[in-house]
């Protein structure tokens, strides 16, 4: 199925951090993968954090006397997400300070997602276009909100393919925006199509989680409810974030900024030959790198983002504005950083102790220098070569790729290659 159709089938929904649009939503999201859903009750508390209890909007109207020039009903977003009950005739000043607007399009409707994620006392609101504005008069306005809040439960979608290795790369993407295409469906739709090529990747080194959930919430209490053992496991991640416009796309990099994932990620980005920028941690988008990348977690975690656009967060986010050339790209570029991590060769030691690389029975060794003893020049390269052979076995413990470490030593790759396969000839180090 081509990426603009997932979008098309996972776009129209009422989405928010719990609520019945999400619960509709699985249905779609099942019939393209079989997710593993995690519940977690509304009101659930962590860290400070607390669960959003379902929301719905019975009546929002602006009336003047008895004509109704408002019906927030009749339209999406008309009223911020959590807005409390309100009755009552309030003057031209203080309904403006109750209206919100979008600056950059006077026709668009902006989405007030606030209240699910600023606890402070409940308000009342609208949300509409600059011209509906500019509709409303200098006189005093019979106001109208009606609202209801239950108890509810957070779904959190997990799919997970076993690899040879425990180690897990996270893809995540979020689907609590309601009726936004590119913010964040296409992140949605890009992470299941991946998956949907990776199920047809026999012998995987790799385990891979696609994690679509609640933004923020969602991989908060995730997190907090799985296993020590498959935390312990999880190596990196990468979200997916907006993609779908027609930006140039963006790397955000993890926190440490050089490891392993970053790297990948910028020379699949150079493959492409499309235009991007990169920033540091937190400095491109903000999402949910704070969570995977934060303390007693510290999964190194990079985004994908095609961010600003000008429709974010407003009615005119729809499938209108994806761009089937650009999620393409983005997808082929997620493709490539995961095929290259998989194909990096990689080793672990066979054996205990400290082997005498010159005995005859080895030959691994390479030589030290030897101050009045050679008689030819001790190289540079040399020297490179007698450091890596020494840091060999450490930095296969701390799970460095040979490509890694033939970069740390700056020596030719296919090299460093020969030297490790006569290594593993020996069965002094096996490949996984």
């Amino acid at each position: 199925m081509k990426l603009i159709n997932i979008i098309k089938k996972l776009y129209p929904f009422d989405y928010s951090i719990a609520g019945q649009g999400n619960d509709i939503a699985i249905k779609e999201f099942m019939k393209l993968l079989q997710f593993k859903i995690h519940s977690f009750k509304s009101g659930l508390k962590h860290n400070g954090w607390k669960i959003p209890h379902s929301w719905q909007l019975k009546k929002g109207l602006i009336k003047d006397g008895k004509n109704i020039i408002f019906d927030a009903k009749k339209k999406k977003f008309a009223v911020p997400i959590q807005s409390s009950s309100f009755s009552g005739e309030i003057n031209y000043e203080k309904l403006i300070d109750h209206i919100f607007i979008s600056k950059k399009n006077k026709n668009a409707t902006p989405y007030n997602w606030t209240g699910l994620y600023r606890a402070q006392k409940p308000s009342w609101g609208f949300c509409m276009s600059e011209n509906e504005l500019k509709k409303i008069k200098k006189k005093r306005y019979k106001i109208e909100i009606s609202s209801s809040i239950k108890k509810s439960k957070m779904k959190v979608l997990e799919y997970t393919l076993k690899g040879k290795s425990d180690e897990t790369i996270i893809i995540n993407a979020h689907n609590c925006h309601p009726y936004q295409a590119n913010d964040d469906i296409s992140g949605c739709a890009v992470g299941i199509k991946l998956f949907q090529e990776l199920k047809k990747i026999k012998n995987r080194k790799f385990t891979y989680t696609l994690l679509i959930a609640p933004e923020l919430y969602g991989p908060i209490f995730w997190l907090n409810k799985i296993n020590k053992k498959k935390l312990k496991n999880l190596k990196y991640c990468i979200l997916l974030k907006s993609v779908g416009n027609n930006n140039k796309i963006k790397l955000q990099h993890s926190v440490q900024k050089n490891t392993e994932i970053d790297n990948l990620a910028l020379k699949a980005l150079k493959y492409s030959k499309e235009k991007f920028s990169t920033g540091n941690f937190r400095t491109v988008y903000g999402n949910d790198e704070i969570v995977f990348d934060s303390p007693g977690y510290n999964i190194h975690t990079i985004s994908l983002t095609r961010s600003p656009f000008s429709e974010y967060h407003t009615d005119l986010d729809t499938p209108k504005i994806i761009s089937q050339k650009k999620i393409l790209q983005t997808f082929l570029i997620l493709k490539n950083i995961i095929l290259n991590l998989e194909n990096k060769i990689r080793f672990k030691n066979n054996y205990k102790g400290v082997i005498a690389l010159s005995n005859p029975k080895f030959k691994l060794y390479l030589n030290a220098e030897s101050p009045g003893i050679d008689k030819k020049k001790y190289t540079k390269k040399q020297k490179n070569w007698n450091l890596l052979m020494n840091n060999l076995p450490s930095f296969l413990d701390k799970k460095m790729t040979v490509e890694d470490i033939a970069d740390y030593h700056k020596l030719p790759y296919q090299e460093v290659l020969t030297y490790c396969l006569k290594w593993e000839s020996k069965n002094l180090i096996v490949r996984y």
